[in-house]
């Protein structure tokens, strides 16, 4: 999945867009990430831990608009993908 630039988001932008399953899971997620991986995978495990979103107050803000975007963006992109194999798997037949 292609979400964007992960540098253009906070960490806690990036922690809600993994719940969403945007990055997907263990490698390929670790991988998307890159260097933002261990403080955006913290605070997944934070969250799980104590069922609490952080409040994001300063550079950890969450723009909601922003989050919103890149999460259409997941979501479109993933259609996009399943679209493409269904119509392959047909063109093959």
């Amino acid at each position: 999945m292609r979400p964007g630039k992960v540098n253009s988001y906070t960490d806690l932008e990036l922690a809600l867009m993994i719940f969403q399953g945007c990055f997907g899971n263990g490698a390929a997620r670790r991988q998307a990430l890159g260097s933002r991986y261990d403080a955006a995978q913290s605070l997944v495990d934070q969250i799980l831990r104590t069922g609490q979103i952080p409040d994001g107050e300063g550079s950890g803000a969450v723009d909601p608009a922003k989050l919103q975007q890149s999460i259409n963006k997941c979501f479109t992109d993933v259609l996009d993908e399943i679209r493409e194999e269904i119509v392959n798997e047909y063109e093959s037949n």
